[in-house]
């Protein structure tokens, strides 16, 4: 179901663009990038818990169809206070900038982590401007032709990564009609809602298989 309301919502992307007056703006100009704290605050091996304050974001938490928290790492709410950029506001749109490069996620109202921090291989994703939502920045993140452009623009071969420079420069072509703009928004907004919903209700039956197969072992 999941899937297919993804396919939904790029087929709507597409064929808005076709339909519609667009102007091409580069991703830079549309949202800021906020890379995680590197320095010398950064966690250590022995500093990470399974549970805890902060969920400190590794990079199998970030995917290809969004966030999945079957292995999570925590840091203390100390360790936390310590760092500086890196950590998440509501809506904010987490990219994964080295490795695997390109997933991403958006941090909405269903993230039940109310603290939440970015490690060294991401990137933070904020709107510049309230006329684009985050819905429609992460719509235009997930599309083919991000994906393409991410094959065109990374680089390092022992290490792929996304430099902030070259992604500032992935450019897109944005509606141009206001009103077009807004009825995406509320398009998007409907589909993003739906696939969160069903990934906590994914999450809450892997709990409870999780504590039947637990029982059935005693």
């Amino acid at each position: 179901i999941n899937d297919n309301l993804a396919n939904t919502e790029q087929a709507i992307l597409v064929e808005t663009v076709i339909n519609n007056h667009t102007v091409p703006t580069a991703l830079g100009d549309l949202v800021d990038f906020i890379d995680g704290d590197r320095g010398k605050n950064y966690p250590t091996f022995d500093e990470f818990t399974s549970t805890g304050y902060c969920l400190f974001l590794n990079a199998s938490n970030v995917t290809s169809t969004g966030f999945n928290f079957d292995n999570c790492m925590f840091v203390s709410e100390e360790k936390d206070k310590l760092m500086n950029k890196g950590h998440l506001s509501p809506y904010d749109i987490v990219l994964t900038s080295r490795g695997t490069l390109g997933n991403v996620a958006l941090y909405d109202k269903h993230i039940k982590y109310e603290n939440v921090r970015i490690n060294s291989g991401m990137l933070i994703i904020r709107p510049k401007t309230k006329r684009l939502s985050p819905y429609f920045i992460y719509a235009l993140l997930k599309s083919s032709y991000m994906k393409a452009a991410i094959e065109r623009f990374k680089s390092g071969s022992a290490q792929p990564q996304l430099p902030i420079k070259d992604l500032q420069k992935i450019t897109f072509e944005i509606p141009e009609s206001d009103t077009v703009l807004v009825a995406l928004d509320r398009q998007f907004l409907a589909v993003e809602e739906s696939i969160s919903i069903n990934n906590n209700e994914i999450g809450n039956l892997k709990e409870l298989s999780n504590v039947l197969l637990a029982e059935l072992s005693r």
